[in-house]
């Protein structure tokens, strides 16, 4: 996939995940431990995992906001001009990778929490996904306009 194909499945898929990105924000921000009750009941259904506790502090629910407007925005910008923006992707899977790689960490150092298992594979497949859009928004032409 090259050219005008690979921009637009580009751009498609930024954009999935810019909805994606500001859905789960806003559901953050207005029920934080509804959404966490709910990883909850998985994990319980799947069994094994220990229930994590309610969030208590809104702290850390504001920089979990904050990070997912800001992924929302690389997104957004980025489908304005896929190749100029093209390393902001990289920035997106970054993100990724570190949130992955600590909720593994965590997993393994502090609970058997589902939500930590989760946000592992979840965040993990997210960081696979945007280095493949990034490697395919190398496959856009200088002179395609932007959509």
């Amino acid at each position: 996939m090259k050219g005008e194909t690979a921009e637009r499945f580009v751009i498609f898929n930024l954009r999935l995940l810019a909805v994606s990105f500001a859905v789960v924000g806003i559901l953050f921000i207005a029920t934080p431990d509804g959404v966490l009750n709910s990883i909850n009941d998985v994990g319980d259904w799947i069994g094994g995992f220990t229930p994590e506790p309610d969030t208590g502090t809104q702290f850390w629910l504001a920089l979990a906001f904050a990070y997912m407007v800001i992924i929302t925005a690389i997104c957004l910008v980025v489908v304005t001009d896929v190749r100029r923006y093209r390393p902001f992707i990289l920035v997106l899977a970054v993100g990724k990778v570190a949130s992955s790689l600590a909720a593994l960490a965590f997993l393994i150092l502090d609970a058997n929490y589902f939500v930590y298992l989760l946000n592992f594979l979840v965040d993990g497949y997210l960081a696979i996904l945007a280095v493949w859009l990034w490697s395919l928004a190398g496959r856009v032409d200088l002179h395609a306009a932007p959509d």
